[in-house]
């Protein structure tokens, strides 16, 4: 049995470690990416129609598409495996719920799972939405309509930033708490000593 949870506590321990990971590199990569290119000269040749003062914008928001989108994918496989692992250390191998450590970690963990659906079912479809609306009037030239998009995308963006960053503060928690938890308690060994014959027939 010790066997077996070893290998669940690895898996838990790398899918937390890739969730937590992603989150902090999207963080970074926004930073630098619109950091870096929102002081830059460029011209879009797609968005030719479009003011040139905002094509840098544009450019930085092109390049953070595919960063999120593939950030969001990573988290659909990391989030399932890391609540599959900590149900079955908790369940199937008796690490104790009502320890301090493993409430935390519990309660951090199915938190930013929760807060991670609401995002991917209930503001990601949104802010994609109008995000390709506005790239699409933006090519198109069509200034108002594309404003219009781009005002509704930043709507959802405050939302989408607080889920981020909430969740980074939840799982960098989950670890520490993770961390404390220790082993699984050591089931008491069975002694495999004949009852003595006297003891027996009682």
């Amino acid at each position: 049995m010790q066997g077996y949870f070893k290998i669940c506590n690895a898996v838990y321990w790398v899918s937390l470690a890739v969730w937590l990971a992603a989150l902090v590199a999207a963080g970074v990569a926004a930073a630098n990416v619109f950091g870096t290119l929102g002081e830059t000269p460029l011209r879009l040749e797609q968005y030719a129609a479009y003011p040139a003062q905002e094509h840098a914008r544009l450019a930085a928001g092109l390049i953070m598409e595919s960063v999120f989108f593939t950030v969001d994918l990573i988290q659909f496989v990391a989030i399932p495996l890391t609540v599959l692992m900590l149900v079955a250390q908790l369940s199937v191998f008796g690490m104790p719920l009502k320890s301090v450590a493993n409430l935390g970690r519990a309660l951090c963990i199915v938190i930013a799972a929760g807060m991670f659906v609401f995002h991917a079912t209930a503001v990601a479809p949104t802010m994609n939405r109008q995000l390709r609306a506005y790239w699409a009037a933006a090519k198109t030239g069509d200034i108002a309509l594309a404003r219009e998009h781009q005002a509704a995308f930043n709507e959802d963006h405050p939302t989408a930033e607080a889920i981020l960053r909430i969740n980074l503060i939840l799982l960098v928690i989950a670890v520490g708490a993770s961390a404390a938890a220790g082993p699984p308690p050591a089931k008491p060994a069975v002694s495999r000593l004949q009852e003595p014959g006297l003891l027996s027939h009682r």
